[in-house]
């Protein structure tokens, strides 16, 4: 899902000056700068000077503009002949800022869901503001890091800022739009040795990307077949995240016996091409057979899934 709403940014100026190398007409703009915090800490790494952030370094309420900010100047730094030493410094301070970013974006959404709303519902409140941009910010900062050395633990720790800012947002988003974010989630934190904290992941991914059929049944008939109506991407996903799984931990995961939508309307196609034609003379109809006793008369209902909760537990834990 693509966004368009970009909020306002600060940087055209400031990166004509970086991609001519005038560093030092780079480091007056930054000095000059009143508008984000982000320029003060750049200008400082620029001469020399030790940047640490804390909870307290920014404004939550700044973060998404300091963030989107400071991304626009990593990519413009990234292709200049700044030091690497400085570009490190600065990559550093962003994916810091990017968990506290989508560590704040969490606990508003935590909030709004408290008064019944979600987060994207509450835009025309200052406090509540979110732009989904940061999401696929997040993603770019990622693939630009993933290209450079020793960078597999600020690429997990983004990947899982990107996962956090889904949960989020996820009421305008598709469903395997947060499996996909999830699945990454578990894959960088493999890669970084956090193999028990991967293979819960993919066993959350496994229960919430499970057909509705399976989740509601009670499973003491194994061999019952059950009505598969998720779709191809959700159905890629469940099967990324079970292999995965099972790769990690060498443990078996049983399936239940399903039946694709698509597979179960192609049958009835079938079996009704050889159905032979109707009787020209109407014959009686059959009488509707009385249910059992034991058989409900009532269709059970569709849970939600439960992705939302599960991904703030996972977050919990970690």
């Amino acid at each position: 899902m693509k966004f368009v709403s970009w909020p306002p940014l600060f940087h055209e100026k400031m990166i004509e000056l970086i991609q001519q190398n005038k560093f030092e007409d780079f480091k007056e703009a930054l000095k000059n700068s009143e508008d984000l915090q982000i320029h003060e800490y750049i200008y400082d790494i620029l001469n020399d000077q030790k940047v640490e952030i804390n909870d307290e370094s920014f404004s939550p309420y700044g973060y998404q503009i300091e963030f989107l900010e400071g991304l626009q100047l990593f990519k413009a730094l990234e292709k200049s002949e700044i030091s690497p030493d400085y570009l490190k410094q600065f990559s550093n301070l962003l994916v810091h800022l990017a968990f506290l970013m989508s560590a704040h974006v969490q606990s508003l959404a935590g909030e709004a869901m408290s008064q019944g709303a979600y987060l994207t519902d509450l835009g025309h409140v200052y406090r509540f503001k979110v732009y989904p941009e940061i999401r696929d910010g997040i993603q770019e900062f990622m693939d630009l890091l993933q290209t450079r050395p020793d960078e597999a633990k600020a690429v997990a720790n983004l990947a899982a800022a990107k996962a956090k800012v889904s949960s989020s947002i996820g009421n305008i988003l598709e469903k395997h739009e947060i499996g996909e974010d999830m699945l990454q989630f578990a894959e960088h934190f493999q890669n970084v040795g956090e193999t028990e904290m991967a293979a819960r992941i993919y066993q959350g991914i496994m229960n919430d990307f499970e057909c509705e059929s399976v989740k509601l049944s009670s499973g003491i008939i194994p061999e019952a077949r059950h009505v598969d109506d998720r779709t191809e991407k959700e159905i890629e996903i469940f099967s990324k995240a079970k292999a995965k799984f099972e790769k990690l931990t060498g443990q078996k995961v049983q399936e239940p016996n399903r039946v694709h939508i698509k597979e179960n309307q192609q049958r009835q196609d079938v079996a009704e091409s050889v159905v032979p034609p109707a009787p020209s003379q109407p014959q009686e109809p059959l009488q509707p057979q009385k249910p059992n006793s034991s058989e409900s008369s009532t269709p059970p209902q569709s849970s939600k899934p439960g992705l939302l909760n599960k991904i703030k537990r996972i977050f919990g834990k970690n």
